[in-house]
């Protein structure tokens, strides 16, 4: 003859209000959450502390002390969302601000560099100004260019070639004493800074 199953333990007072009350609690957190996880994540936490804090001591209103629970939990991790929200603001805001300099700094030299360009194309030999234009500004081939310009294709190509160097070296050259300038500058500063000193 089998024995029969001893009777299961009962359920603790904060347990079985959990159980008796979990529908309500989940309700109760809608009002702090729209999120079906979070809603889910904070009961368990709320059962789990108020769990723990029975076996420490008996809870007369365990009903109470779990919503009061919840309650709090809720609390705590929508103070935590919020700053998690507001250093991402900050963060995104000085970001944008350290964007947005260099881009103006970007901006301000490369208008720098085409004006030094178009002074190099400037300076160009008529000839080879009007090649180097056919080709890098209205993209026409060196065929095309040869027959608008009564030029041999190879001529096309030599032109083409001494427009390239010299505008690499016309910009080279601008950009150098632009350094150089950076660089006085500089060294009168710290001779005025020396001064101040002595």
């Amino acid at each position: 003859m089998q024995k029969s199953n001893p009777k299961a333990k009962p359920l603790s007072a904060v347990s079985a209000a959990f159980v008796e009350n979990n529908t309500s609690l989940k309700k109760f957190l809608t009002r702090f959450f729209s999120s079906r996880q979070d809603i889910e994540d904070t009961v368990q936490e709320t059962y789990l502390r108020a769990y723990v804090a029975e076996q420490k001591k008996d809870i007369e209103q365990p009903k109470a002390f779990l919503f009061r629970i919840a309650k709090n939990v809720a609390l705590t991790e929508l103070t935590k969302k919020s700053r998690q929200i507001t250093d991402y603001l900050e963060d995104s805001s000085s970001s944008v601000v350290l964007e947005t300099v260099a881009s103006v700094d970007r901006e301000v030299e490369a208008r720098e560099q085409l004006g030094i360009y178009c002074e190099a194309v400037a300076a160009l030999p008529d000839k080879c100004r009007e090649v180097f234009l056919l080709r890098k500004v209205h993209g026409l081939a060196h065929k095309e260019i040869a027959t608008r310009m009564a030029l041999s294709v190879s001529s096309v190509e030599k032109y083409l070639r001494q427009g390239i160097l010299a505008c690499h070296a016309f910009v080279a050259k601008s950009n150098e004493a632009t350094v150089g300038k950076v660089q006085v500058k500089q060294a009168n500063a710290k001779q005025s800074a020396r001064n101040k000193h002595l």
